[in-house]
């Protein structure tokens, strides 16, 4: 379970910082509450490191956005601490403690006019990320489910049977013959890999944030047959784009999105493809934007 991962990362990384301040106060002769702003200080720092170095990173593969997409510095400006923020928050409190903010989902069933929706996250995250965007789209009368694609760094292919049986419970449950998707990042590749196995019986529509339908050059680093099947050119993605969507599909993504690159990699052939600006990948499932228009896409309004 990742969330447990996330856990004994945070708590490993808090005794790090109870040993650096015990030895400035024991040694240096810091106050304890200067040495804890100090460590907290230290905290903000690596993540701020950590979000510049995925856009110099992601710069170096970056599609040319059109005039129209370019930010100007004080869009970038927002646009970088809203990534941090929402870096904060989904890797040091939604995810990890997924289980108790997230509570138990009460599956009720609908009017024959709605249509549940269900939240997939992506790459070695948790449906703890999705949090914010459950919470929007609750607010504005939408029953949106959440489910958790594990393990971690398995196959994207052994996503499918787990997902499909998911599929089949909120609408067995809600009395829904389909319902919505929503995935941000890899999750978009997971539900595209189960409507192949299983088909598109029970899903009406797929909106995909940030999803790298082409891959990105960032999941050479990372960890994972998941990992080497986002890379861009191999042939599981080869043959997963072989075939036209098999539901309606809306591709949204950013052409300053962090960690999915080239930005062009987001288009999917077949779908419709909205291309923003001014916004981040960990940013889209926090943002009030995506919310808006997965609302308008999925039929709900504004």
């Amino acid at each position: 379970m990742i969330a447990r991962a996330f856990r004994r990362m945070l708590l490993i990384e808090l005794l790090a910082y109870l040993a650096i301040g015990w030895g400035l106060a024991r040694h240096a002769g810091w106050s304890w509450g200067l040495a804890t702003a100090a460590a907290l200080g230290c905290a903000l720092a690596l993540r701020a490191i950590a979000i510049a170095a995925t856009f110099g990173v992601a710069a170096r593969y970056a599609s040319p956005a059109p005039p129209e997409l370019r930010p100007g510095p004080v869009a970038w400006l927002r646009l970088y601490f809203s990534e941090l923020c929402a870096y904060v928050l989904a890797f040091n409190l939604y995810q990890p403690f997924e289980t108790l903010l997230m509570g138990k989902e009460r599956h009720a069933p609908l009017p024959p006019d709605r249509l549940p929706v269900l939240l997939l996250h992506g790459y070695s995250c948790n449906r703890g990320v999705m949090l914010p965007l459950r919470r929007r789209l609750g607010a504005r009368g939408v029953s949106a489910y959440t489910h958790n694609l594990e393990p971690a760094f398995a196959d994207i292919d052994s996503y499918a049977d787990a997902l499909a049986r998911r599929i089949e419970e909120i609408c067995a449950a809600t009395g829904a013959d389909k319902l919505v998707i929503v995935a941000h990042s890899m999750g978009g590749l997971a539900a595209r890999a189960c409507l192949r196995k299983h088909g598109a019986r029970r899903v009406a529509k797929l909106i995909t944030l940030g999803t790298p339908h082409h891959g990105t050059a960032l999941a050479r680093l990372g960890l994972g047959a998941n990992a080497r099947q986002m890379v861009p050119g191999n042939a599981w993605l080869e043959r997963l784009n072989a075939a036209a969507p098999a539901v309606a599909t809306v591709s949204v993504f950013s052409y300053q999105d962090n960690f999915v690159v080239p930005h062009e990699g987001a288009a999917l052939a077949g779908a419709k493809n909205l291309r923003l600006s001014a916004i981040g990948h960990l940013s889209m499932p926090f943002s009030r934007r995506i919310c808006e228009i997965a609302l308008e896409e999925m039929g709900a309004g504004r």
